[in-house]
């Protein structure tokens, strides 16, 4: 499965990878492919990371 990397407008320093076929629902809350991707590519790892230090602690 083909992933890409997007960026939201309120977000611009937090790049996501994701599954191709989620693009439509990350466009819906205003997330957009990124046409240049960073070079350092993002990873699961990564992503997984940021999300555990907004505080969101499950």
């Amino acid at each position: 499965m083909s992933r890409v990397v997007m960026i939201h407008p309120d977000l611009p320093d937090q790049p996501i990878d994701v599954d191709e076929v989620s693009i439509p629902h990350y466009q819906a809350s205003g997330w957009q492919v990124d046409d240049n991707p960073p070079a350092i590519p993002v990873t699961k790892a990564r992503a997984a990371k940021r999300r555990r230090q907004t505080g969101d602690e499950s």
